[in-house]
Parts: C-alpha cells; sequence; structure tokens
C-alpha cells in the first residue's frame, strides 16, 4: 500500500495542474489581507484571522472532489486503475491508498494557503492587543477540527466518485449530499437535525467553545468511516472498465 501511494504521489507531482492548484490557493489568500490592508478601517491581525474563522472554515470542504479528481482522473483516463485490478491488487487497498493521496495532497494545499495567509497577515497588518497566543491557540484548535472534516468530505467525495465515474455526476453529487439535506431538514421544520450534518459544523465551531470542538469531531469521524466503509465496499463491488 505505501507503494501505491508513493506511486500516485509521484504522478501526482509530475502535473502542472497541481503546482496551478497550489499557486493559485497562495494567491487568493494573499490577496484577502491585501484587500484587508486597502480596504479596511483596521489593518489588524486579529481581524484578519477572525475572519477565517467566521467566514472561510467551510470553503476548503467545496475543493475536495478536486483532490479526489487529481488522483483518480488520470487512472480511469489511461486505464491503469483497471489493469491494478487485473494483476491481483486488493481492492480495499487501491480504495484506500487512493483516499490517502487525496488527504496528503489536501494537507499540502491547506499547509501552503494557510501558511501563506498567516505569513502574509503578519507581515501586512499591524498586531493588537487582542492577538494574544490564547487566540493564537484557540484559531488553530478550531482549524484543526475542520480538517477532521475536511477528511470527512474527502471519504464522501471519494465514495461518490466511486458511484459516478463522469467528473460532471461526480461533483454535482458531492455538493448536492452536503448542501441538499439542511434545504430539507429546514423544508421540513427539523432544523435541530443540521448539527449532524457536515457543512453546519464548520460555523458551529467558528463560534464555539471546546465541547462543541469535541461534538464536531466525532460528527465529523464517524462520518468520514461510514463513507470510507461504504467507498471501500462499492468499490469492491465495481465493475472497473
Amino acid at each position: 500500500m505505501i507503494k501505491m501511494i508513493r506511486a500516485d504521489l509521484y504522478k501526482v507531482f509530475r502535473r502542472p495542474l497541481f503546482y496551478i492548484l497550489l499557486a493559485s490557493m497562495a494567491v487568493l489568500a494573499f490577496l484577502v489581507n491585501f484587500c484587508i490592508l486597502k480596504l479596511s478601517t483596521t489593518h489588524l491581525v486579529y481581524n484578519s484571522w477572525t475572519a477565517v474563522m467566521l467566514y472561510f472554515l467551510s470553503w476548503p470542504a467545496l475543493l475536495m472532489p478536486l483532490m479526489i479528481d487529481l488522483v483518480g482522473a488520470e487512472k480511469y483516463k489511461e486505464n491503469t486503475l483497471k489493469n491494478d485490478v487485473s494483476y491481483g491488487v486488493s481492492r480495499t487497498k487501491l480504495y484506500l491508498s487512493q483516499m490517502t493521496v487525496s488527504i496528503v495532497l489536501g494537507l499540502i494545499v491547506g499547509g501552503v494557503a494557510l501558511g501563506t495567509y498567516c505569513g502574509s497577515s503578519l507581515l501586512m497588518l499591524q498586531q493588537d492587543a487582542a492577538f494574544t497566543s490564547a487566540f493564537i491557540a484557540d484559531f488553530f484548535s478550531k482549524v484543526g477540527v475542520c480538517c477532521i472534516g475536511y477528511v470527512a468530505c474527502i471519504a464522501l467525495a471519494s465514495f461518490l466518485s466511486t458511484m459516478f465515474q463522469k467528473n460532471s455526476f461526480f461533483v454535482f453529487a458531492f455538493f448536492l449530499a452536503i448542501y441538499f439535506p439542511q434545504l430539507l431538514f429546514n423544508l421540513l421544520q427539523l432544523s435541530r437535525l443540521n448539527q449532524y450534518l457536515l457543512i453546519p459544523q464548520f460555523g458551529m465551531i467558528a463560534i464555539g467553545d471546546s465541547q462543541q470542538l469535541m461534538t464536531s469531531a466525532v460528527v465529523f469521524v464517524v462520518t468520514g468511516v461510514v463513507f470510507t466503509v461504504l467507498g471501500a465496499a462499492f468499490f469492491k463491488k465495481k465493475d472497473i472498465c
């Protein structure tokens, strides 16, 4: 399995698309702080980092289908996935290795984006009394829990990609899966059930305490495990052509 992970990472690292994505995320992160510097009346690092918690925590989840596509698209296009299965490679290991590669890629992209954002804010903006070590610890603890959520989104996206091989169907199904249940629960006046869904967790994490972080982490872990098991089971029975 380690060899498969290394081989997939090697293939992705040779593709220009991955580096275009890295550069795009870094530029966007820098531009947000540049806009705060030029357009905001307060040029504070505290406000910049607070904006991440209040508005941007859920955004990376929307990129998770791209992490899956970076790994799987070339395999389906060049039929290497079919060859791996024909050579007797365990389908479960193959599925988990692809998921692991997607998670690693997501961590790299997220690390570059967050590093650029935090670094540029510290360089361009001012620090005030509100920017304390306690605030910094709270910020990174919330981002850390959100990373578990992003992994859960990768598990969901990976499961859906095994069901819908075409990218357009797979991406549409992903966005439908993360947004439609919340709309449905609200319509049926069952909004209390939203606390068990993925996307609402990010908003609750932003304003929540340590207990909320634990609750959200449990929701993320359970969701990730369920869709990983379902995805692996479906992949074992899928006709790969």
